[in-house]
């Protein structure tokens, strides 16, 4: 199996992430008897994202950009859309996790094709969220791996 990692800026990929249309948010609490918090709610909806892959050496150097959905589904799932071709990426599904306070995680894998059409790989990508202060933004480290199923 050939495996190539890609790491997307300082340490991962920065991703500065947008809120598509304006929400009010609720300080963060948590009940202590199991409820979820409004903070740990705090991602819920749908973002768009402007997506810059950088080299992580270098993180001056950006590669390219791109606009993305990224929708969190309240109980955890994740389903994402990027603007790249596609005919060589299929829909983005995984889930994510709030990690406490403004720090969230998510795991999510995209299926890859060749310009003919042909599945051959999948990405894999791991991303650490801080959401900002006011929940109107967040940044986004990345990681990601591809991996060709030839």
């Amino acid at each position: 199996m050939n495996t190539k990692t890609i790491a997307w800026a300082a340490a991962g990929v920065l991703i500065t992430l947008m809120l598509v249309g304006a929400t009010s948010r609720l300080r963060a609490q948590d009940a202590g008897d199991g409820t979820v918090g409004a903070q740990a709610r705090a991602i819920e909806g749908v973002w768009e994202a402007v997506a810059t892959i950088r080299d992580c050496n270098a993180p001056q150097i950006e590669f390219f950009s791109f606009l993305s959905m990224d929708s969190y589904i309240r109980g955890g799932s994740y389903v994402g859309e990027s603007a790249s071709d596609p005919a060589v990426r299929a829909t983005g599904m995984g889930k994510w996790r709030h990690e406490g306070g403004r720090d969230y995680t998510a795991v999510y894998q995209f299926f890859t094709f060749d310009p003919a059409g042909k599945s051959n790989g999948r990405l894999v990508v791991s991303a650490r969220i801080r959401l900002s202060v006011d929940g109107l933004s967040f940044r986004s480290s990345d990681t990601a791996v591809i991996t060709n199923i030839d």
